[in-house]
């Protein structure tokens, strides 16, 4: 299959893709019945960018979830954690990848889904590379936390990290947090 561009060959490889920006502006990321913060719409996706579906992407059988059915299923490491949602955006300089977890209230236990979605996506642009003939360059990686308030209240937006901690600091350990309500529209602009 002769694939026109890496954008394709991502396409190709992935059964996870929620949205191309291509054809839809808004997408919808979903959560289970019982949590807090049951649905965020991300909007104003255009061309070039791709929204995964990475947690969902995982449960294709009623098995446990798992990345891979070649990783031990044990529990021990995070190999077989994700976060909800990836968006992949291509800019002149490469991609710009932004993991995204939906949490309610206090949040927390997002680390390891962090890693493993990215060492997930890393994977994924070396398969482009050695099976596709299209490198992937990451030029910004950012790691994004959409969590509800306690009460529910109309507090929306960054929530600022301590002054010592650089603003651009941002990390599976340290990613910048969001505080929406259940059912906000966030434009993309707003976390990548």
């Amino acid at each position: 299959m002769d694939l026109t561009d890496s954008l394709d060959a991502l396409k190709a490889i992935l059964s996870c893709v929620q949205a191309d920006g291509s054809q839809v502006s808004d997408a919808l990321l979903e959560e289970r019945q019982e949590a807090k913060l049951k649905k965020l719409k991300i909007s104003e996706l255009s061309p070039g960018m791709l929204l995964l579906a990475t947690d969902e992407g995982r449960k294709r059988d009623k098995t446990t979830a798992c990345m891979s059915p070649l990783l031990a299923n044990n529990g021990e490491y995070d190999q077989n954690r994700a976060c909800d949602a990836v968006l992949l955006r291509r800019t002149d300089d490469g991609y710009q990848v932004c993991y995204i977890e939906l949490k309610s209230d206090t949040p927390s236990g997002y680390e390891g889904q962090f890693k493993s979605t990215r060492c997930f996506i890393r994977y994924v642009f070396d398969l482009c590379k050695e099976l596709c003939g299209h490198s992937i360059k990451i030029s910004r990686e950012r790691f994004v936390v959409f969590h509800t308030d306690t009460k529910n209240a109309g507090r929306h937006g960054l929530r600022m990290k301590p002054k010592f901690t650089p603003r651009s600091a941002n990390t599976p350990e340290s990613p910048d947090k969001f505080c929406v309500r259940n059912g906000d529209a966030v434009r993309y602009t707003e976390f990548i």
